[in-house]
C-alpha cells in the first residue's frame, strides 16, 4: 500500500522539521532543489539546456536551487520568473539571489513578449515547471497562466512537486493546467498525483527526499493507494478442508431482454473469483442460454413481463434461497422500468446481508423516494457507479463528477455506504477511508467489464470480507485480469472474467 498526503500535512511536516528536528527550512529547500536537479540530469543525461519556470512562492525557490545546481554541474541553466527578484520572500528570496550570484540567467516573464518566451522554451531541451506547489489553491492566475499555456511549445516538461494547476489535495484542475511527462515530488506523494484528472497530468512520479525521514514528521495519510503487489496479502485464505459451502454463496439478480449477457458475466466473474456457489436469478426467457453459457451456476428463473423481471412473484421465488446466500449482486442488466424499481426496492428493504448495487439498479435507488431501508444499513452496502450513474445519484452532471472525483466518491459513501467510483484510477470510499486503485487502464473500458467487476466483488462479500476490502480486492483483480490478457486492445469481458486469478 502506498500512502498519499495532503498539501497541508506536508506543509506542517516542513514546520515540524524546523521545530522538532532543528532542520532549517532553507536547508530543506536546498535539499529539495539539489535532489530535483540530480533527478533531472539522470532523466535527461544528454540534454544541455534546462529552462526553469519559477513561480512566486517556495516552489519557485526550489526551482532556483535546481537551476543553480544544474549550472554548477556544467549544463546551461536559465530561469524565467513570474515576478521580479525583489518580490520574493524568505527562503525563496535567498534561493533566487544565490542562483543569480552563481551565474544563472534570470528574466522576469513580465519583461518578455510571448515570442521571446517561446523562443527560450524551444531552445531548451527540458522545461522545468516550478510555478505552483502544494501551497497553491484555486485556478492559476496572471503570469502563471501565461507560462503554463506557452509550455505547450516545450519538447520535455517536468514538474516539481505537483503539476501547476493541479490541486494537491483532490486532483482537481482549474482552468489552465500543465501536463508533464514526469513529476519530481518532494518528501512524499501528494493525493492530487493519484486522483484523476490530476494524475493524468503528472506523468511518471519520482519521490525526492529533502533530508528528513517522512515517518518522523507525517501522521495520518489522506489516501491509500493499492496496486498488484498488494493482492497476495488481501486474498481470502481457505483451509484445506474447505468446500463449496464454506467458500461463500452469491446471488446475482438481473438481466432483461436487451441486456441478457450482463448477469451471466457477473456470475462468471464471481465463480472465477472463487465463490463457492452462485445463484443466477434472471428472467425466465434467459433460462436456456444461461444454462448453456454457465452450467456451473444454479439457475433461478424469474417470471417476466415485457422483457423485464416481473416483481409480483420475486419474493416467493428468491426468499427461500436467502439463507444459503452470503451476499447479493443486484443490477447487472436489470434494465429501467417500474418492475425493476420494485425488485430493487424490495431487496434493499428485505435483504439484510451484504448487498452490491450496480448498473440500472443504481438508477432505481435514485428514483425510489423512500429507501430508508437502504440508508439505515450503509455498513453492508456497496455501490459501483461509473461517473454518469454517480451524477444521477448526486443530482449533478457527469462532467462535474469527473472534475471532482474524490469528493464525489466521498459524497456517495456518506449517502449510501461503500462507494466504488469507476474510471481512471478507480476510487473507493467507505466511512473515513479513502482508497485509490493504481492499476488498470483503457483496456477495461469495454462492454460487460463492470458486470464482471460486480461479480468479483460480490464473491468476496459472500466470503465475509469487509465491504471496503472486497471492493478493493475486486478492483485489483479486475485490473490484473486485463494485464493478464497480454494486450491493450480488443479484450472482451469474457476474457476479463476468464483471467481473474483469486
Amino acid at each position: 500500500m502506498k500512502k498519499f498526503y495532503s498539501g497541508e500535512s506536508v506543509r506542517e511536516a516542513d514546520k515540524k522539521a524546523a521545530e522538532k528536528l532543528r532542520v532549517p527550512s532553507i536547508v530543506l529547500m536546498e535539499n529539495a532543489g539539489r535532489g530535483a536537479a540530480e533527478a533531472l540530469l539522470r532523466r535527461f543525461p544528454n540534454e544541455r539546456a534546462f529552462l526553469v519556470l519559477c513561480g512566486p512562492g517556495n516552489n519557485g525557490g526550489d526551482g532556483f536551487v535546481a537551476a543553480r545546481h544544474i549550472g554548477l554541474w556544467g549544463r546551461e541553466a536559465s530561469v524565467i520568473s513570474t515576478v521580479s527578484l525583489d518580490k520574493y520572500k524568505n527562503d525563496a528570496a535567498a534561493a533566487a539571489v544565490a542562483a543569480k550570484n552563481c551565474g544563472v540567467g534570470i528574466a522576469c516573464s513580465k519583461d518578455l513578449k510571448d515570442e521571446d518566451i517561446i523562443s527560450r522554451i524551444r531552445c531548451s531541451g527540458v522545461t522545468v515547471d516550478a510555478l505552483l506547489g502544494t501551497g497553491s489553491n484555486g485556478a492559476p492566475r496572471g503570469e502563471v497562466v501565461r507560462l503554463i499555456e506557452l509550455c505547450r511549445e516545450a519538447a520535455h516538461v517536468v514538474s516539481l512537486d505537483i503539476p501547476s494547476g493541479v490541486d494537491p489535495d483532490t486532483g482537481e484542475t482549474y482552468g489552465s493546467v500543465l501536463t508533464a511527462e514526469a513529476t519530481i515530488t518532494f518528501l512524499v506523494e501528494k493525493t492530487g498525483l493519484a486522483v484523476s484528472p490530476g494524475c493524468l497530468h503528472a506523468g511518471e512520479i519520482e519521490v525526492c527526499g529533502i533530508g528528513v525521514r517522512p515517518e518522523s514528521l507525517l501522521e495520518a495519510h489522506q489516501l491509500a493507494g493499492y496496486g498488484a503487489p498488494d493482492i497476495p496479502a488481501m486474498r481470502p485464505r481457505y483451509p484445506k478442508d474447505s468446500h463449496k459451502g464454506t467458500r461463500g454463496a452469491l446471488m446475482v439478480v438481473g438481466g432483461s431482454e436487451t441486456f441478457r449477457g450482463a448477469p451471466l458475466l457477473a456470475a462468471m466473474g464471481a465463480l472465477r473469483a472463487g465463490c463457492g456457489l452462485v445463484f443466477l436469478a434472471v428472467p425466465d426467457f434467459m433460462s436456456s442460454e444461461a444454462s448453456s453459457f454457465l452450467p456451473e451456476a444454479i439457475l433461478l428463473p424469474l417470471p417476466s413481463k415485457g422483457g423485464f423481471i416481473r416483481f409480483r412473484t420475486v419474493e416467493k421465488i428468491l426468499q427461500p434461497w436467502f439463507e444459503k446466500c452470503g451476499a447479493i449482486a443486484l443490477g447487472p442488466g436489470i434494465g429501467r422500468n417500474l418492475e425493476s424499481e420494485l425488485v430493487t426496492g424490495w431487496l434493499c428493504s428485505e435483504w439484510k446481508k451484504p448487498l452490491l448495487i450496480d448498473a440500472d439498479a443504481l438508477r432505481s435507488i435514485g428514483n425510489i423516494e423512500r429507501n430508508a431501508g437502504l440508508r439505515q444499513r450503509k455498513e453492508s452496502v456497496v455501490i459501483t457507479p461509473h461517473e454518469g450513474e454517480a451524477a444521477f445519484l448526486l443530482g449533478t452532471s457527469a462532467k462535474k463528477v469527473a472534475a471532482a472525483r474524490l469528493s464525489a466518491c466521498a459524497d456517495l459513501a456518506m449517502k449510501y455506504g461503500t462507494a466504488l467510483l469507476k474510471g481512471p484510477h478507480t476510487l473507493i470510499c467507505s466511512g473515513s477511508e479513502r482508497r485509490v486503485i493504481l492499476e488498470g487502464g483503457p483496456e477495461l473500458a469495454v462492454p460487460g467489464s463492470g458486470d464482471v467487476l460486480s461479480g468479483v466483488i460480490g464473491a468476496f462479500l459472500a466470503s465475509g470480507m469487509r465491504c471496503v476490502d472486497a471492493a478493493t480486492l475486486g478492483a485489483l483483480l479486475h485490473a490484473d485480469a486485463a494485464n493478464g490478457a497480454g494486450r491493450t486492445e480488443g479484450i472482451i469481458a469474457r476474457e476479463l472474467a476468464g483471467n481473474i486469478r483469486p
